[in-house]
């Protein structure tokens, strides 16, 4: 079982046998020490059961024996000897991941006084599946997620938790479902599956101990949600959950993500849902930064170029790993609002710099590399929230109603006594047969089927 708040004698005892301030994500290298004294041992064992549990280890001993002449940082990507932080360096590449002990105090202290439980007393399976959204609660997503929190924190801000206990089918009955390796996706699938996230060690060989998991997840995708099929965005947020949960868990939270996070047909074939936020935040940097929009009028920049890609992936294939934690501590409880918030901040931090810019090309190369250059996450979500924190839900949605039905007649379909825009607005998971229990099949019938919708 693992445990949320164990109290300040347990913070104490962490702090004396770890030191304070390292990262707990880093427990498989400690446990490993044969001199570990019984207490130690014992406890680790206790404080490793909610850490995150990255396929590092595994697959850093596999690749370092066939390819010796690479380093790997602590997610398992590969890192070249030019890429080393200099002495006073702020290179994310030459920091550690670190858990602040305070920060992880106050989450606590929140769960616990949420939840009316006496410090010590709560773990995981007492916390309620979905976390109430409140303006405490958000403050301390802004502020970070202690990353040996975030699985269980993920799971239950993002709903996917919920999803996973509510389900009708197991994850192992879709795996199974999903199996058939003569479907187009399931072909189009392998094809991807090194070409995801190849600098990775988990993923860099067919071999790697994420490929099978990354296979199976989205071959299930595919096949739950079949108007969906397969879509190469879903392979990188799928594999960058892998690098953090156990596969079951990473499977539902790309549900969450497709089914609640995400507007409808987001990752279809049309890629409907992320063309139309594309028109959205063209409209947005109209009304949020001006003289970049006088900037990209006048060299005729196609923002959506760049910009689709971040969105469609939630920035996992554009930033640094480590931002990455922080914007998707804040996407997993905001939702695709914090997608138009993000990029909005970092074209702000780049617009002086763009401005100077002396032509087309410069401008594109600049707006290209925003993602790769931002190195503190506090600074972007300061000015994401300074620049466009006054954006809303019911803003965005507005707009994406109206953007969705100038995309469909600029598409040439069909528009219908708004039909197509309602099928554009649901998922629907796949009619499956499924098993009841006898008294269910007594009232309702053997052979009845369910239909899973969200609207």
């Amino acid at each position: 079982m693992a445990f949320v708040a164990p109290g300040r004698a347990f913070t104490w005892l962490k702090g004396k046998l770890l030191g304070e301030g390292k990262a707990e994500g880093s427990f498989c290298a400690m446990i490993e020490d044969s001199d570990l004294s019984p207490l130690r041992t014992a406890f680790l064992d206790l404080l490793t059961a909610s850490a995150p549990r990255p396929y590092l280890a595994p697959c850093q001993k596999e690749e370092s024996i066939e390819q010796p002449e690479f380093r790997y940082d602590e997610f398992g990507f590969r890192v070249d000897k030019e890429d080393g932080a200099e002495p006073n360096s702020s290179k994310l590449l030459g920091l550690p991941l670190t858990e602040e002990p305070q920060q992880r105090l106050k989450w606590q202290a929140h769960l616990e006084f949420t939840h009316n439980h006496d410090v010590g007393d709560l773990t995981w399976d007492k916390i309620e599946v979905t976390l109430p959204h409140s303006d405490k609660l958000r403050s301390l997503v802004l502020a970070g997620i202690p990353h040996s929190m975030r699985p269980q924190l993920w799971m239950r801000l993002s709903g996917a938790l919920q999803k996973k206990r509510n389900s009708e089918m197991s994850y192992r009955d879709i795996v199974k479902n999903s199996s058939n390796d003569e479907t187009i996706a399931a072909k189009q699938i392998e094809k991807d599956l090194l070409r995801t996230m190849p600098s990775n060690a988990c993923f860099s060989n067919m071999n790697s101990i994420g490929v099978p998991r990354l296979r199976r997840i989205l071959r299930g995708l595919a096949w739950l949600y079949p108007e969906i099929g397969y879509c190469q965005g879903t392979g990188m947020v799928a594999a960058s959950l892998l690098l953090f949960l156990e596969e079951e868990d990473a499977f539902w939270m790309m549900c969450a993500i497709i089914e609640e996070l995400v507007p409808a047909s987001y990752f279809s074939t049309t890629l409907m849902g992320v063309q139309t936020d594309q028109r959205v935040l063209r409209q947005l940097i109209v009304q949020y930064l001006p003289r970049l929009d006088k900037l990209l009028q006048e060299h005729d920049i196609e923002l959506s170029l760049i910009t689709l890609h971040w969105f469609l992936t939630s920035f996992a294939s554009v930033v640094h790993i480590k931002l990455l934690l922080r914007i998707w501590d804040l996407f997993f409880y905001e939702g695709s609002l914090v997608l138009f918030q993000l990029t909005l901040g970092m074209l702000s931090m780049k617009e002086d710099e763009l401005i100077q810019s002396e032509n087309s090309a410069s401008i594109f190369n600049t707006l290209s590399d925003i993602p790769s250059q931002i190195e503190d996450a506090d600074v972007l979500l300061r000015e994401a929230m300074r620049v466009a924190g006054s954006l809303t839900d019911v803003a965005v949605e507005t707009q994406r109603r109206k953007h969705l039905a100038y995309l469909i007649a600029d598409q040439g379909q069909l528009l219908n006594s708004s039909t197509t825009v309602n099928n554009l607005s649901k998922i629907v998971r796949r009619r499956t047969q499924r098993r009841k229990s006898g008294i269910t099949s007594l009232l309702f019938g053997k052979d009845s089927l369910v239909l899973f919708t969200w609207c």
